[in-house]
């Protein structure tokens, strides 16, 4: 239907334009005919003016011709414009009919392609839509997700908070806090830190008194003789009481490397820091008979510690039961393990003058004699597995003094 219409609409803009044209031919002529006519009036009029004189005439004849010739010049001027515009209009009355034709032609083309268009756009709506169902579905998934996430970390901070609660309730005992290097005689300057065994356990120190508190996790530079305050917090807030560290900075080591000297009945002996080799985080000489412990100190120009000697380095300045006090701490020194230990390690056993592992680690050669049996050799200070039996005074007599044990080592003096 839309073809034949189409095909209608065209037939009559060709016949419009064929008789547009023969509507200009004919308006030509027309025109052409009436300069004619024009022309042979103006042959008539001369022919009746002849009688006039040849001159007059001629004249009025020339002047007339002159004028109808302007005239008519004028008016083929006018009829060429009118021409011209009539020709303009045609060509674009052409135009237009071209345009026409060529809209007509385009009209089918176009509908296909706008209904191809729109079918696209629906299609891509479509999908956007599609996307966008599929894009919320999976924010509302996440956010579920996201929210059961939140929901089981809050109950488990619930959870955790009630335990906390529950073993704050149930554990009312304070830490245990130790301060290292501990108190004693040092002759460079240390670095002190407090330390606490339970897990995120804090610890605070004071300087000379109890009113100017610190955090005391890292070491702190000290080189001054006098009081050092301590204590610690644990996790569910017990605190342990305020104790005191006593310092004595001291220049005036005589005794050269590893030793360090002790009063001892108004004079000053040299004893060793550690059990022989003398030698920091070296395992000690054991396995060696009373004659070779004394034998191997007269090489290095010193003498096995007599008992009395021994024990001033152990008990120190205060007369303690143990190199670190009065009371058996049982880490404090290595008293209830299966093996000595290397010379050091345990820090806290320490005694006020410098000494290490007095109490436990190995047995100790002395000099002195048992008073029972002057043949036997006392040894003293406990072993690895003494426990509480590793005090100052606590020593033994072994049988002969040749004999050798692998819980017996010995410390030199000078």
């Amino acid at each position: 239907m839309n073809n034949n219409e189409t095909e209608n609409q065209v037939k009559s803009r060709r016949k419009k334009k064929n008789i547009a044209i023969l509507v200009l031919m004919f308006l030509l002529l027309v025109t052409l005919f009436i300069v004619q006519c024009h022309l042979d009036q103006i042959k008539q009029d001369a022919l009746a003016k002849e009688q006039e004189t040849a001159l007059e005439l001629q004249r009025r004849h020339t002047l007339d011709s002159l004028r109808a010739l302007e005239q008519a010049r004028a008016d083929s001027i006018r009829m060429a414009d009118s021409l011209a515009r009539l020709s303009a209009d045609s060509v674009r009355l052409a135009d237009s009919l071209r345009v026409a034709d060529s809209l007509a032609a385009l009209k089918n083309k176009v509908n296909r392609d706008s209904i191809r268009h729109v079918r696209d756009s629906l299609n891509r709506i479509k999908d956007s839509l599609a996307a966008i169902d599929k894009a919320r579905a999976d924010s509302l998934q996440r956010i579920t997700d996201s929210l059961a996430i939140i929901e089981k970390a809050r109950a488990d901070s619930l959870e955790k908070l009630r335990i906390q609660d529950s073993i704050r309730a149930a554990d009312q005992v304070p830490p245990v806090a130790e301060i290292a290097p501990p108190a004693g005689r040092y002759y460079d300057p240390i670095k002190l830190k407090v330390k606490c065994e339970e897990i995120k356990c804090k610890t605070f120190l004071s300087i000379g008194d109890t009113l100017h508190a610190q955090e005391a996790g890292k070491a702190i530079e000290y080189n001054k003789t006098g009081s050092v305050f301590f204590y610690a917090v644990d996790s569910v807030g017990n605190r342990s009481a305020w104790e005191e560290a006593k310092y004595d900075m001291a220049s005036d080591n005589v005794c050269g490397k590893n030793a360090y000297p002790v009063p001892l009945g108004g004079k000053t002996v040299c004893v060793d820091a550690y059990e022989y080799p003398n030698k920091a985080d070296e395992l000690p000489r054991d396995m060696v008979s009373q004659e070779q412990a004394a034998s191997l100190c007269q090489q290095e120009g010193k003498h096995l510690c007599s008992l009395a000697e021994w024990q001033a380095a152990c008990k120190s300045k205060d007369n303690t039961r143990y190199s670190y006090g009065d009371s058996y701490k049982q880490n404090k020194c290595n008293t209830n393990t299966k093996a000595a230990k290397r010379s050091g390690r345990k820090e806290q056993c320490r005694s006020w003058y410098g000494m290490y592992d007095m109490n436990g680690n190995l047995w100790e050669w002395t000099s002195s004699t048992s008073k029972d049996r002057p043949n036997m050799y006392l040894v003293a200070g406990g072993a690895w597995n003494t426990n509480n039996e590793s005090k100052c005074t606590d020593n033994k007599f072994s049988f002969y003094p040749q004999n050798q044990y692998p819980n017996v080592g010995f410390r030199c003096c000078k």
